[in-house]
């Protein structure tokens, strides 16, 4: 059944194609498997110095594939494979081979636990399987394989969860229950505790809908549930929690979007993109006989009040964190289907034939109203024709064998199911995912080419790793919008994009710096916004830039597009490419006694926070500071000049389709750059845009889009010219708080000169150590490692203080003379929440295997 199930997708792969969706999947999903695939194998499970500029993998990576149950056993099998030869070492492409393969094995597993819950339930093994088969074999498992992958991992927890329900209430015993919630909440934090709301739901329901004839007293299934759920929590401890801590330590603006309580535009019996009801389960809703059948009763109570909030956005909004409404949980509708289908069907002998017909009558006028109420229906897809012809058909069967009696018509209406959801799974595969959801551009030409791994990239990458062994430095330079390109081309460089990140440097680039990163959006830092100090600061060595970019000028009305940082110089080129070569790269490590304080700052412009990180160190907290650094006699004077606009009281109205204002200084300019900062939003209720300065092109999110930062104070830093011309697109915004600062780079200059202390270093996995020469006997180290919760250090063999440094980064105390640094990362609490999962695990057995049956003989 899993097999025909991805018949698309199968003969996709024989043609190189790939069930990976072009955007999280090639950007996220595939980018995390060979990442962590690399540092598993090489006996690295904790922190990766290639994730960004570096990360906690284990805690950061859990929403994705670090703590996946399915992942560990998937890398185990390639591992094997691996070793004994019969593949070759896996990279991104590998793993996109064996995404359909994968999807394959789990949706095989995820068909046999859901037929061994419904067989519990006292369901006929065939009619167990066919409900199984409407719970997994649904458009909601291919489209969360398809776009992330470890959604689909919650389709094998959610009934695991179900039957620990049943086999507390039917038979007192807590162990499945434990397991499950246990091996929820180690595969994902965030579909654990969509799934313990679902099964929350399960149980209020089930708590006024007995099954069995004895079954346990409430007060005792409540003491299992709670007992059984905190061991299973504990067991789950070491996985848990560090996974929640780098989720808290997350920053993604809230969502202020107003959400309604209802949304009925989604058409669930013909069009849906999340979910279709089956003609069947509607007519079995109709057939008011079967509600006398208790289990009947409760899977369509389930049933309709899914549907109910299937269709409440404020419902989406809850499943999904209190955040934008996501239809993420509905997989549990496909499982209540499921059993409203298999409990229909068995039942099925003892429908008459006017119990039919009124089923049939209401299930008709049902589907007449939605096509009715649906002006954007369109029969011109197979898949709104599929949904539409299967009624008549599963009508004319069911009509067939309640005549009849017949075990014939049966077996051809339980035949007609089979093709039916084979069928309607492959279409939906073909029309909302192949061509609706582009994965039909996903093949090896894709992921081999210029738009994703580039060849001539890959050329230019080694000529510098052969020109440089340097083990700190970066490079800038990202496929597109693909933030984890370094991921793909196994290169250190200056962007990632995760759901979780860590929240220290996703301030530094979007409130401390005021960092432009070329598009704004969440969950993402990527460049240095040109910025020469800020490259220099944190190893920015090399700057891969594209020749020529297409329609860049569109705004900037310029084609002299290559915009690189102050003191690059160019060293090599190719055919579309030129690399350049920092010439003020400042050491990995630098001492200073000049401290500033964060609060200092705090009103003072982003360049003269740079200045203070160049000249000292910049402390979350410290007592004795020194003054700031004077920035202001670089402000300079300019007037404003319309081009295409009015610009009054701050309000810019671009009345031609591209304008805006130019700023003239005062004086000529100088050598250097201009730092250019404002506060820019635009007025358009829901309407993105580009914004250009001189050559610099960045965009921005609508005001209604999920991915808008709101950090609307932007900097940007071009060269130093006559004028400065600030382009958008036709429409009204507000801009005001214009500055210009100037640039000469004389105190990078002068940082540049300074000797570097650093007399050994070794980076590696989870730990650095470096020998440092304190002649001058200055009083800190910063270091070009980020700072987050589970660096600990050592200074000369004695533990010492891991001090947040220059806004994102690890700084540590320095004694007079040579100093051996030391920084060793564990993931936040890991040894303590251990400790707790063992203990947990020995309690769970004895609970299990020895409490409850002790328990059991003493009510006997």
């Amino acid at each position: 059944m899993a097999i025909v199930s991805h018949a698309v997708f199968l003969y996709q792969w024989t043609q190189d194609h790939y069930m990976i969706g072009i955007n999280d999947g090639l950007a996220q999903m595939m980018p995390f498997k060979h990442l962590l695939y690399e540092q598993y194998t090489n006996g690295e499970f904790f922190y990766s110095f290639s994730f960004g500029l570096g990360s906690g993998i284990y805690s950061g990576l859990s929403y994705y594939f670090s703590t996946s149950t399915v992942f560990w056993l998937s890398a185990a099998i390639v591992f094997l494979l691996e070793k004994i030869r019969l593949i070759g070492s896996p990279d991104v492409l590998f793993w996109a081979n064996a995404a359909v393969f994968i999807s394959v094995l789990r949706l095989s597993v995820v068909l046999f636990i859901t037929t061994r819950l419904f067989m519990y339930m006292n369901i006929p093994r065939r009619y167990a399987f066919i409900g199984a088969s409407f719970y997994g074999v649904s458009g909601m498992f291919f489209r969360h394989t398809a776009y992330w992958e470890f959604f689909a991992d919650a389709f094998l927890w959610l009934p695991l969860l179900i039957l620990g329900v049943e086999k507390i209430f039917r038979e007192s015993k807590p162990g499945w229950f434990l397991f499950a919630v246990a091996i929820s909440l180690i595969n994902n934090f965030y579909f654990s505790y969509i799934n313990f709301l679902l099964a929350g739901i399960y149980i209020l329901v089930r708590l006024f809908i007995p099954l069995a004839a004895q079954e346990i007293e409430k007060k005792k299934a409540f003491l299992l549930f709670l007992f059984s759920g905190i061991i299973g929590f504990g067991i789950s401890a070491v996985a848990f929690i560090p996974a929640v801590y780098a989720y808290l330590n997350n920053h993604r603006p809230p969502f202020s979007q107003d959400i309604p309580w209802f949304d009925f535009s989604d058409d669930i019996l013909y069009t849906s993109r999340i979910v279709v009801i089956p003609a069947i389960f509607v007519v079995l809703l109709f057939s008011a006989f079967l509600y006398r059948n208790k289990l009947y009763r409760l899977f369509t109570v389930l049933g309709l009040i899914s549907i109910a909030l299937h269709h409440s956005p404020i419902a989406g909004s809850i499943f999904n964190g209190l955040s934008a409404p996501q239809n993420r949980w509905e997989y549990f509708l496909s499982l209540m289907v499921g059993g409203t289908v298999a409990v229909g069907l068995a039942n099925l002998h003892k429908l008459t034939l006017r119990q039919f017909a009124v089923a049939a009558f209401f299930t008709i006028v049902a589907y007449v109203l939605w096509a009715l109420g649906d002006e954007k229906l369109d029969f011109s897809t197979k898949y709104s024709i599929f949904m539409a012809i299967s009624l008549p058909i599963t009508l004319l069967l069911m009509f067939s064998f309640v005549k009849s009696k017949k075990r014939g018509f049966k077996f051809a209406l339980i035949g007609f199911l089979f093709v039916w959801l084979v069928g309607s799974v492959n279409i939906y595969q073909v029309e909302k995912l192949l061509v609706d959801g582009e994965l039909s551009k996903v093949n090896k030409e894709l992921m081999t080419g210029p738009d994703y791994d580039d060849p001539e990239i890959r050329k230019l990458l080694e000529e510098i790793q052969q020109r440089d062994d340097g083990i700190t430095y970066r490079i800038e330079w990202m496929e597109g919008v693909r933030n984890n390109t370094p991921l793909v081309q196994d290169f250190r460089g200056l962007s990632a994009y995760s759901s979780i990140l860590n929240k220290n440097l996703l301030y530094f680039y979007l409130y401390d710096l005021e960092i432009d990163m070329g598009r704004e959006s969440v969950s993402r830092y990527a460049t240095l916004g040109n910025r020469a100090n800020l490259h220099s600061l944190l190893q920015g060595k090399y700057v891969i830039a594209e020749k020529n970019v297409p329609g860049a000028d569109v705004l900037s009305e310029s084609r002299e597009i290559e915009n690189v940082p102050y003191g690059f110089t160019k060293i090599m080129e190719s055919e579309n490419f030129t690399v350049y070569e920092n010439d003020n790269l400042l050491p990995f490590a630098r001492s200073a006694s000049t401290v500033y304080q964060e609060r200092q700052l705090a009103k003072s412009h982003p360049l003269a926070r740079e200045h203070a990180m160049l000249d000292g160190i910049v402390l979350d907290d410290a007592k004795n500071t020194e003054p700031l650094p004077d920035v202001e006699e670089q402000a300079t004077e300019f007037t404003i000049e319309t081009h295409g606009s009015q610009y009054n009281k701050d309000i810019l109205v671009v009345e031609e389709e591209i304008g805006g204002i130019d700023l003239v200084p005062a004086a000529s300019p100088p050598e250097g750059d201009f730092y250019v900062s404002f506060h820019l939003e635009n007025q358009a209720h829901d309407q993105g845009f580009n914004l250009a300065v001189n050559n610099y092109l960045t965009s921005r999110k609508s005001n209604q889009s999920v991915y808008k930062t709101f950090v609307d104070d932007i900097t940007i830093r071009i060269p130093s010219a006559e004028r400065i011309k600030i382009r958008l697109p036709k429409g009204t915004y507000n801009l005001s708080d214009l500055q210009v600062f100037t640039e000469s780079y004389d105190v990078l200059k002068s940082q540049k000169d300074v000797d570097s202390g650093i007399k050994g270093l070794d980076i590696g996995g989870h730990k650095v150590k470096l020998e440092y020469a304190n002649s001058n006997n200055d009083d800190f180290l910063s270091i070009n490692v980020p700072y987050e919760k589970g660096w600990n250090a050592s200074v000369n063999g004695q533990k010492t203080e891991v001090l947040k440094a220059n806004y994102a980064f690890i700084g540590v105390p320095l004694e007079k003379g040579n100093n051996i640094v030391e920084l060793t990362y564990r993931p936040p609490f890991f040894y303590p929440t251990l400790i707790v999962s063992i203990i947990s695990l020995l309690l769970g057995f004895w609970f299990v295997f020895i409490g409850t049956s002790r328990g059991n003989k003493s009510t006997h």
